[in-house]
Order: structure tokens, then C-alpha cells, then sequence
């Protein structure tokens, strides 16, 4: 009893429950857009909002990333604020830039399609407050403050969005309630962001000594390893927009938020072990870094593998809540979705170990390899096997480059990243 009274206030167990809470409101959201509207708006959302997610981490240069890789190494808080104060400058300035050519793109096609075309001016407004609050909050993270800033991300930022949806509807049922609820919603959640952050740390810029250290290389390298990782990410949604149009593309993003559900369990626990991950790593200690992947694996595994049985079971009946039929006829896919986290779960975290100890060519390399692989997998397959073939292309390309990851893991560091073994 008292095992589990210590696992329910353990940080990993906070920070499961928020992830699985956000995780939770996400459907919810999808059901409220696609009942309040339909299918098609419901995807066309996806496939722009989504996309601005994309836009605006990579405003940010990569240096969310370099928070994991460098904050643990700074020893004094003026200099971690230093490096923050260079990501929030660079990151300001990008956004804007993409903003104002995302601005442009939205008035062009206003005379195709008025829908996406409101969307997009939308998120071009709005691009700058999205890539400050990721500033903010993967800072904290590296700060190992990450209870507050999860329940402002993955709780409070979605509670806001519905609400301003409902209120909005009541008035009208235009694609405008989805953008002003959109705007309202990311506007807030970016006020909560910073007011965090100044509460945790903040100095009179004047009085801040920058980093010295030559982090332009690290950089770029991020910036390609951003670039690679995020177009693999939405590859999916822009392909089967492409051969089978938004409506597949909208219900192929609420199966893959479905088994993202394990994913969950790991990130959460690599969140809480992450800091200190990084810690013996940059001590070139990688005989505890095996020791804090067992921790890791300890946790994930067995609560992935009860998620895995609550998704199975339970996945079909909430499928038959939305409107559109289209949501159930494709459910199988799901279980590829989930058989892909399974196993990205039990060959481990090599791609987190790389990063935090800066092999960034490597990354490069094996993304870029999963990039290519799952464009040309998806070509092939998803005018055959529709969504299924989406998912079967996932669950291919992900395993090779996890292998691939583990692989360049045991070569550089005698390190085994997997479930399996000592």
C-alpha cells in the first residue's frame, strides 16, 4: 500500500495523469469540430493547425532541443536565462518572418477556397505567441519544472479552445468560430506560459552575461534535424489529403491520436528522467544512463501494455460517437499505430540519448532515412490500402530507424537502449 501511495505522488505518475487528461480533451475536441461543423472542416483544421504546430518549432531554431543539451551543463541561472533570451529573439524574429509569408499565402488563396484560406491567416497572426510558448515551456522543462507548464499545454490550452467554441457557436456556425476560439485559446495559454516562467526565473537583461559557448554548429544541425523530423511527421496527413482528400486525413490524425496514448506513458517518464538522463551523460557516465532506462523501462512498459488493452477494447465505440462514418470503417489501422509505439517502446530511447549527447549527424542521417522511406512507403500503399496503408507505412519506417537509432547507441557508447538485455 504505501508502494502505491509513493507511485501515485511520484512525478512520473503527475505527469502521466496530465498527459492522459490532455490526451483525453483532444477527443473531445475532435468530437465537438466534427459534430458543431463536419469531417471536412474537422480536416481541413488538422491539416493547417497541425501544420503551424510544425512552423512554430521550427521558429525556434532548434533550441529546445539545446535546452535538453545544454542546461544541464550551465551552472548558474544568468547564464541559463542568457540562453533563453537567444532562443526568444531568434524564435520572435523567425516567426515573424514565416508569418508574413504565411499572411501573403492566405489572401492568395482566398479566391480558391475561403475556408483554409481563414485558417491560414489565422495562424499566421497567431505564429509568434505559439512559438514563444514553446520557448517558455521546453525552458522550464530544462529547468525540471514541468508540472504547471504540462497542465498549460496539454490541459488548460484545450479546456479554452472548447469553451470558446461553444460559446462562439451559439451565435454562428461558421469556419470563423474556429478561428477566433483557435486565437483566443493559443493567446491565453501563451500569457500562462510566461507568466511561469518569469515566476521561476528572470533577470534584468542588461545584467545578463550571454553564453560564450560556439553553439552556431548545434544549431543548424537542430534546425535540419527539426525540419526532417516535423515534414516526417506530417507526411501522413498531407498524403492522404493528397490521394484520398482532408476528410481521411482528419480521421487518420484522431487514429494516430488514439495510439499516441502509449507514446504518452513513455514521454511522460522520460520528462521526469530526462534532466538527469542528461546530467550523466555530459559526465560520459552511460553505465547509469543504462541504470535510468531501466527506471524508465520499469514504468512504461507495463502501464503501455494496459493503455495498449483499454485502446483495443474501447476504440470502436468511441469511434461510432462522430458524425461521419468514414471514422469506424478505418479503425484496424489503429492497432498498427499502437503496434508501432509498442515497439518503438521496447527498443528504448536511442534517439533522446543521441541528442542529449549531441550525435546530431546521426540523427540527421537516420531521419532523413525514415523520411524518405515512409514518403515512398505511403505512395505505394495508400492508393491500394487507403488509411491502412498509412498505418503500415508508419509502423515500417519507424522500426527501421529505431533499430538503426539502437544500433549507432551500442556503436558509440557500448550502450544497450532496449528492454532487452543488462
Amino acid at each position: 500500500m504505501q508502494k502505491i501511495n509513493k507511485f501515485i505522488h511520484s512525478q512520473s505518475f503527475i505527469s502521466l495523469t496530465i498527459q492522459l487528461s490532455g490526451f483525453a480533451l483532444s477527443f473531445v475536441l475532435s468530437i465537438v469540430l466534427t459534430n458543431l461543423f463536419d469531417a471536412n472542416i474537422y480536416g481541413d483544421y488538422v491539416l493547417i493547425y497541425s501544420t503551424i504546430d510544425m512552423f512554430a518549432i521550427l521558429s525556434l531554431m532548434g533550441y529546445n532541443q539545446l535546452f535538453s543539451i545544454e542546461v544541464p551543463k550551465i551552472k548558474t541561472d544568468e547564464e541559463r536565462f542568457g540562453l533563453f533570451i537567444i532562443a526568444k529573439r531568434k524564435s520572435l524574429l523567425n516567426s515573424f518572418i514565416i508569418s508574413v509569408g504565411l499572411l501573403i499565402f492566405g489572401f492568395f488563396y482566398l479566391h480558391n477556397e475561403k475556408n483554409l484560406s481563414y485558417l491560414i491567416i489565422s495562424s499566421s497572426l497567431i505564429l509568434p505567441f505559439l512559438g514563444l510558448t514553446v520557448v517558455n515551456t521546453n525552458f522550464l522543462y530544462s529547468l525540471r519544472e514541468s508540472t504547471l507548464p504540462q497542465l498549460n499545454d496539454k490541459i488548460f490550452r484545450i479546456i479554452f479552445f472548447i469553451l470558446f467554441l461553444l460559446i462562439f457557436y451559439s451565435f454562428s456556425n461558421s469556419i470563423i468560430v474556429v478561428v477566433l476560439a483557435f486565437l483566443l485559446s493559443s493567446f491565453i495559454t501563451f500569457l500562462i506560459s510566461r507568466y511561469l516562467r518569469k515566476k521561476r526565473i528572470s533577470y534584468n537583461r542588461d545584467a545578463v552575461q550571454l553564453v560564450k559557448k560556439k553553439i552556431n554548429n548545434t544549431i543548424y544541425l537542430l534546425i535540419v534535424i527539426n525540419a526532417i523530423n516535423l515534414l516526417f511527421s506530417k507526411t501522413d496527413a498531407f498524403q492522404l489529403a493528397y490521394f484520398l482528400g482532408a476528410d481521411h486525413a482528419g480521421v487518420n490524425n484522431i487514429y494516430m491520436k488514439m495510439s499516441h496514448v502509449i507514446n504518452l506513458v513513455m514521454s511522460s517518464s522520460l520528462l521526469i528522467f530526462s534532466p538527469k538522463i542528461s546530467k550523466v551523460i555530459a559526465q560520459q557516465r552511460f553505465d547509469l544512463v543504462r541504470r535510468e532506462l531501466k527506471k524508465v523501462f520499469r514504468f512504461a512498459l507495463p502501464v503501455s501494455l494496459v493503455m495498449l488493452t483499454f485502446v483495443l477494447i474501447f476504440t470502436p465505440f468511441l469511434l461510432q460517437i462522430y458524425a461521419s462514418n468514414l471514422y469506424l470503417s478505418h479503425w484496424y489501422s489503429v492497432p498498427l499505430y499502437c503496434l508501432s509505439a509498442i515497439l518503438g517502446i521496447l527498443i528504448g530511447p536511442a534517439a533522446m540519448v543521441l541528442m542529449l549527447s549531441n550525435k546530431l549527424k546521426a540523427l540527421i542521417i537516420g531521419f532523413i532515412f525514415e523520411l524518405l522511406l515512409n514518403f515512398l512507403l505511403n505512395a505505394t500503399l495508400i492508393p491500394y490500402f487507403s488509411i491502412e496503408g498509412a498505418a503500415i507505412a508508419t509502423v515500417i519506417s519507424e522500426l527501421a530507424v529505431n533499430l538503426y537509432f539502437s544500433l549507432v547507441c551500442y556503436h558509440y557508447f557500448r550502450l544497450n537502449t532496449s528492454f532487452f538485455g543488462k
